[in-house]
């Protein structure tokens, strides 16, 4: 019976023992479900941390973003109170203009009601003053007639006046040519820029006679006083080449009838010389002109005679004479006075000229040979005196006889005053013999206008040169250049005075040169 019960409790073991085991089978089962749903929560585990990662970038990116718009929000909050304080300030302004406006009307109504009252006044005025004025017409009817008569008179004289004016300057130009006088012409330069500042108040330093275009006045302001001064002729209103050419057409043209004629532009540095007697080839000077209408007669005449136009151009330049023709600037020329008294130069080129662009190419070869340089007073100083000698024949056909002429046109190199010129080395030396050869053209002026038994020509190469010109048979014209602005003042009354006293120089009546047959 022990036994049995042993072998029950053996028997009852081993079902433990089979239950045990289907248990630790379920938990095997449950393991390895386990571990699979352990590598299943792993995977899943590395997919989110992936997901993180780019949550995290995603949330870096958005702060960013947020920082730049709490930017943005400020910079408008900026811009938000500064429109604010505009539109205060606009609404300030508003309220302003509108009591501005307010006023203004209140004041455009008080003047359009003394408007009124002034007009009704006028009104009154006017119907006063023209029944006055009725009253006296009707009450002096003749003294109307009268002073109609007066000023139709006076409209007559003013006529006449003029004719009369005009018939005393032919009259003196017949004395003048008569007694063989220098014609003296005057022109000024327009003013520059940099000039108007020192201009005196109320005052212009060159003025003209509205009456008179042969009258010039010169103010001074140191002593506050004006000079005048007489000439030919002024031209100080800006008239062009042109203009100027007209006035001396006449007298430049005689030299085809045989006259020596001589026209020189003289003046302070600066002045304009050298654009009167060249000028610019759209606007040339006399220079061009003259000849151009030696030419246009040469034409004319051409069946009644033969002309033959020559040119030489020299310069005087540091009392050396050299040919602006030639480029060999070695080439020793100098003046001679021939035993006749004539004046020539040795080694000199006459070119023929037959035409007008013959000329111009002769007058760019002499231009661009010229002594020439810059100073405080002129950016292009002509440094020498340049004489254009024109020759002309003329053989007459019937009655046969031969005209011999000569022209010179001669620009002066500016005096200059080597203080304010600012001279210095070589420039020093050419204006101090520039200075020396006007000087002595001075001389001679004066000995000529006391008519001195000796006349000084040979105290420089520039009066030996014009001694036909000067002491000859010639018709002389001086074109004295001036300066409109006050800070040359010195200067111009200077050249106006020396002109002045070359204008009274009688040279004898001129005589034609002719040879018959």
């Amino acid at each position: 019976r022990r036994l049995q019960d042993e072998v029950g409790i053996l028997r009852g073991g081993n079902a433990d023992a089979a239950q045990q085991a289907a248990e630790l089978s379920r938990a095997r089962a449950d393991a390895d479900s386990l571990r699979q749903q352990v590598g299943e929560l792993s995977a899943a585990g590395s997919g989110m941390g992936h997901q993180v990662a780019e949550l995290g970038e995603q949330n870096k990116q958005l702060a960013d973003q947020v920082r730049v718009l709490q930017s943005e929000k400020q910079a408008a909050q900026r811009e938000a109170d500064s429109a604010r304080q505009q539109v205060a300030a606009a609404e300030q302004k508003a309220a302003q203009v509108a009591n501005l406006k307010s006023a203004l009307q209140t004041q455009l109504g008080r003047l359009s009601r003394d408007a009124g009252a002034l007009r009704s006044s006028q009104a009154q005025i006017k119907d006063h003053c023209r029944l006055k004025v009725a009253d006296i017409v009707a009450n002096f009817a003749p003294l109307q007639e009268k002073l109609l008569g007066l000023v139709e008179e006076h409209k007559e004289l003013n006529v006449r006046y003029v004719e009369v004016f005009e018939d005393r300057k032919k009259l003196h130009n017949l004395v003048l040519e008569l007694k063989g006088n220098i014609r003296v012409f005057a022109r000024c330069r327009p003013m520059k820029e940099h000039e108007k500042k020192d201009e005196p108040k109320g005052e212009r330093t060159i003025s003209p006679d509205p009456q008179d275009d042969t009258k010039l006045g010169v103010y001074n302001e140191v002593d506050a006083r004006r000079k005048w001064f007489d000439f030919d002729k002024t031209f100080l209103h800006g008239e062009g080449q042109a203009q100027v050419f007209e006035e001396v057409k006449p007298l430049a043209t005689s030299v085809l009838d045989g006259y020596n004629v001589c026209i020189f532009a003289y003046g302070q540095t600066g002045t304009g010389k050298t654009y009167t007697m060249e000028g610019p080839p759209e606007d040339p000077g006399l220079n061009t002109r003259c000849l151009k209408e030696l030419f246009a007669i040469k034409r004319a005449r051409a069946g009644t005679c033969d002309t033959f136009v020559s040119i030489s151009v020299t310069e005087i330049y540091n009392e050396t004479v050299r040919d602006l023709l030639d480029s060999n600037k070695n080439k020793k020329s100098d003046v001679r006075i021939e035993k006749d008294g004539t004046v020539g130069v040795s080694n000199l080129v006459e070119r023929e000229v037959a035409t007008v662009e013959d000329v111009q190419t002769a007058m760019g070869e002499a231009s661009a040979n010229r002594s020439v340089a810059c100073t405080d007073m002129n950016e292009h100083s002509s440094r020498s005196h340049c004489i254009v000698t024109v020759k002309t024949i003329v053989e007459q056909k019937d009655p046969r006889c031969k005209y011999v002429g000569k022209l010179h046109l001669v620009d002066l190199a500016g005096s200059e005053n080597t203080n304010r010129s600012g001279a210095k080395g070589k420039q020093m030396t050419e204006a101090q013999n520039i200075n020396k050869s006007l000087a002595a053209l001075g001389d001679v002026m004066m000995s000529l206008q006391g008519k001195s038994e000796h006349i000084p020509y040979r105290n420089s190469k520039l009066t030996m040169m014009l001694k036909d010109s000067l002491g000859g048979d010639a018709k002389t014209l001086m074109i004295v250049q001036i300066g409109p602005a006050q800070t040359s003042v010195v200067e111009t009354l200077s050249s106006l005075t020396f002109a002045s006293r070359a204008r009274v120089v009688e040279l004898g009546k001129a005589k034609k040169n002719m040879v018959k047959g």
